[in-house]
């Protein structure tokens, strides 16, 4: 007898359609922007404009219920089933012996319904499961826990292996969060879609606004910094909002979010290493973000890989001793690169600082004071080469290195993915040599002119 074949809770026809509305946004506003602005702005253009909404609506609403009508999934003693489609269908089997994980996520659709979205995660898994159930209720949760054998993350008791994100650290991190670098070209992006929206006599006043004094372009830049950074601390919110880290057995349970809210499993001998990052506005603070690489994880998104998104630096070695002592290890006590490289981490910086302040003195309204971007650039340099260090003792390896934020790379030797060591014309000449070890898709250190004894002898320790 064939197992029944089931449907999705009707939930998952609304969200079939926001997601196929999602993915036609771009075409949708763009129509809407022509048919606005291409005869003039008037109520016809509106009307036009609402009726292509209305139209690119009315079809994301009907490809969700098609969706929604040719998605069946089944479950058999080898495997779970998945099949969609009917005009081109696709057939997912995934066996129940592959199965890590069920990780659930609900949206506002799905708390408005009552429902989850389970991800089936296999070790392969990534930003999206396997096998992807849009809709199902809380009795077909516990139903395919019971299936692959997954237990329910249970509340917590009082002293238990738990660490939440409170209030107040969740603002502090919002506001320390400094994703700045993210936002700023999308700011830009947005500008200039705005001025090219409005024509040529509107492009000519925008014109008029482009600052032609110093004064104007530090204003300017004030004001983009300051957009930036406002965007950047409600996404912070928005991704962290009810953090949670757990640890159950050999896996680490991660909830998040405030509009999605999502609960990940981890197992832990997936995990490669742990990268502790200070950025710009916390070091002061004496605060970090962990992070976490994982197999098969290379494709997920920055917060998913979060394993705290805030912490108190001196808390670090006691947080992983509790949550991941496979990882744990000192931030401190690194040893750091020989004295006379100090000129080697200065120089390049510095060279470029000088470069850039020629051209804006050149190009730019600014004068020679341009120039003295030597001067901070040149103390970036040293700032790297005063974070600069190193540490393998007990088959656990510490790497910490500065770019815009210091971070420091734990994990144990063997979780490498690769090492190498490089060596240019002039290290060469200088008996110097860097050492690069790759531990995963996002997570890999190097440490810079090292003596070319110890970065060969750390090379070798390390094969």
């Amino acid at each position: 007898m064939s197992p029944e074949r089931r449907r999705l809770h009707r939930a998952a026809i609304a969200v079939y359609a926001l997601n196929a509305l999602r993915e036609a946004a771009l075409p949708v506003v763009v129509l809407f922007g022509i048919s606005v602005f291409s005869g003039g702005f008037d109520a016809g253009a509106l009307e036009r404009g609402a009726l292509y909404a209305l139209i690119g609506t009315s079809l994301a609403a009907v490809a969700g219920w098609w969706r929604w009508e040719t998605t069946r999934w089944w479950v058999t003693p080898e495997a779970l089933h998945h099949r969609s489609g009917m005009i081109t269908t696709k057939e997912t089997d995934v066996p129940l012996s592959r199965i890590q994980a069920l990780d659930l996520e609900q949206g506002p659709i799905q708390r408005l319904f009552g429902v989850q979205a389970v991800h089936v995660q296999t070790a392969g898994g990534g930003a999206r499961g396997e096998i992807v159930l849009e809709a199902v209720g809380a009795d077909v949760v516990r139903e395919l826990r019971e299936l692959v054998g997954t237990q329910a993350p249970a509340p917590a008791p009082e002293g238990a292996i738990e660490r939440r994100l409170g209030t107040r650290a969740l603002l502090l991190g919002a506001l320390t969060a400094g994703q700045i670098g993210v936002i700023l070209p999308v700011l830009a992006g947005v500008a200039q879609l705005s001025q090219n929206a409005f024509g040529e006599e509107s492009g000519e006043e925008a014109i008029r606004l482009i600052p032609d004094a110093t004064g104007e372009w530090v204003l300017a830049a004030a004001v983009l910094l300051g957009a930036a950074w406002l965007l950047s601390v409600a996404g912070a919110v928005v991704a962290f909002s009810g953090f949670a880290v757990s640890r159950d057995r050999d896996r680490l349970r991660i909830r998040r979010g405030l509009v999605a809210r999502r609960e990940a499993t981890v197992p832990v001998a997936r995990v490669r290493a742990v990268e502790v990052v200070e950025g710009v506005l916390r070091r002061p603070l004496r605060l970090a973000a962990l992070r976490i690489e994982v197999i098969g994880h290379a494709q997920e998104p920055a917060a998913a890989q979060t394993l705290f998104p805030l912490l108190r630096r001196a808390e670090v070695r006691e947080f992983l001793d509790r949550l991941l002592p496979e990882l744990a290890d000192d931030l401190d006590g690194l040893a750091r690169p020989p004295r006379r490289a100090l000129r080697r981490y200065v120089l390049p910086p510095a060279a470029l600082g000088l470069a850039v302040g020629a051209v804006a003195w050149a190009f730019a309204p600014v004068g020679p004071w341009a120039l003295a971007l030597v001067l901070p650039a040149g103390g970036y340099g040293a700032l790297r080469f005063r974070a600069a260090g190193w540490r393998l003792e007990g088959g656990r390896l510490a790497i910490r290195s500065l770019g815009i934020a210091r971070s420091t790379v734990l994990a144990p030797g063997v979780n490498r993915e690769s090492h190498a060591i490089a060596q240019t014309l002039l290290q060469r000449r200088a008996h110097l040599a860097d050492v690069e070890v790759a531990f995963g898709k996002q997570t890999g250190a190097a440490v810079r002119h090292l003596e070319a004894a110890t970065a060969a002898d750390l090379f070798a320790r390390l094969a």
